[in-house]
């Protein structure tokens, strides 16, 4: 899994450009305007490193270091401040609130990245970690909707074996929607039952012994836990916490893990997003439904979430002329559409009929050229 840079400032074109450019170099961004906030998302997330500016409103970031450093859960976290401020009396300050470095904005992002490279290597909290062990995570990846109807299920299932025909890397799909799975039936997999063992225990307890049971083997390569899709176990959409355990124990076990996370910010997607390393944002071109989209991916930003974590995918479901285009769509979003799917109702239905997703039908097809260029962009 990536290192997780947490950057606190106030200034959103800041947070945007930066955060875009780190999370091309690798990284995983948190992101707050607030230091009240950044100390939390702190103290929950324990990034490997916090990019602090020193001119917050809420809170000034030389206290916001001090804070971090008076906190035993943050003390060995590595501070760079990045600000404006460049007089000698405001860098002498920014060392000695607790920073390990002191870059002026605005900074070259070769010299950015030398200097987060070099605090990284040389902070106590890296070191005492297991740099091999950070290596073998897996990348997760997390698909979402702003409303159901969309097709999330299908497309997770598609990415997750062509990524892993692509990678030739063990990936694993699992849903999280108890009640509501349809993936186990669009793969004829007979046991679905996987997902609520796990739910059905306490949590906080160890949950790695249970995956050599639940994690079942498909004919596709991939590896599968599924959620069923009996109505009655929607009941354990209440178990938040034990989601949680679970997004962070599956990168421990496969190189890719994707995640048919269902519609909307639940409670369960709320938890669980900001774990994921790539997050694919699904929409149909309908007016509402982009507005709909808007809205979420700003409510994303907000709550933490770096802008270059998302991969945009257009899901045109229907032959209609009403719909918007492709340009359309994206001056509605307010923002670039990474990849655009074409209806094809009657492959789609032929697919589900045979249980044969759409990627592994004999025919070659437009849609199955699709899957592999979107699955190039996430495994980019």
């Amino acid at each position: 899994m990536a290192q997780t840079i947490l950057i606190i400032d106030d200034d959103i074109d800041t947070l945007k450009l930066v955060g875009i450019m780190l999370e091309r170099k690798g990284f995983r961004i948190l992101a707050s305007t607030t230091g009240d906030k950044g100390l939390q998302m702190a103290n929950k997330e324990h990034p490997d490193l916090i990019l602090l500016d020193v001119m917050i409103p809420d809170i000034n970031g030389y206290e916001i270091a001090r804070s971090i450093r008076t906190n035993p859960a943050t003390e060995n976290t590595p501070i760079i401040m990045f600000t404006a401020r460049s007089q000698v009396d405001d860098k002498v300050e920014g060392l000695e609130s607790g920073a390990d470095a002191y870059i002026t904005k605005p900074a070259r992002p070769r010299e950015l990245f030398a200097q987060i490279n070099s605090v990284l290597k040389r902070s106590p909290q890296r070191s005492s970690s297991s740099g091999t062990a950070a290596a073998e995570k897996g990348t997760l990846i997390g698909i979402v909707s702003a409303k159901g109807g969309i097709g999330n299920s299908t497309l997770a299932t598609n990415l997750a074996i062509e990524i892993h025909n692509q990678s030739g890397k063990e990936t694993i799909l699992a849903d999280f929607r108890p009640g509501q799975g349809t993936i186990g039936m669009d793969l004829d997999v007979q046991n679905t039952s996987g997902l609520i063992k796990i739910l059905d225990e306490e949590p906080g307890i160890d949950i790695s012994d249970f995956f050599p049971d639940v994690l079942m083997d498909h004919k596709s390569g991939i590896k599968t836990l599924l959620s069923s899709y009996h109505p009655s176990d929607s009941k354990y959409i209440a178990h938040i916490e034990q989601f949680l355990q679970i997004a962070k124990e599956l990168p421990k076990l496969a190189a890719y893990i994707v995640l048919d996370l269902g519609p909307s910010l639940t409670p369960i997607n709320s938890a669980v997003l900001p774990k994921c390393d790539k997050v694919l944002i699904c929409l149909e071109p309908s007016p509402a439904n982009i507005t709909q989209t808007r809205i979420l991916i700003q409510e994303l930003i907000n709550s933490g979430l770096g802008d270059g974590r998302f991969i945009t995918v257009l899901i045109n479901r229907q032959r209609s002329g009403v719909q918007l285009s492709w340009e359309q769509a994206e001056n509605l979003l307010e923002r670039k559409i990474d990849q655009i799917f074409t209806p094809v109702p009657e492959l789609a239905y032929q697919a589900a009929a045979k249980n044969i997703p759409i990627i592994q039908r004999p025919e070659e097809s437009m849609t199955a050229d699709q899957f592999r260029d979107l699955a190039k962009l996430v495994l980019d």
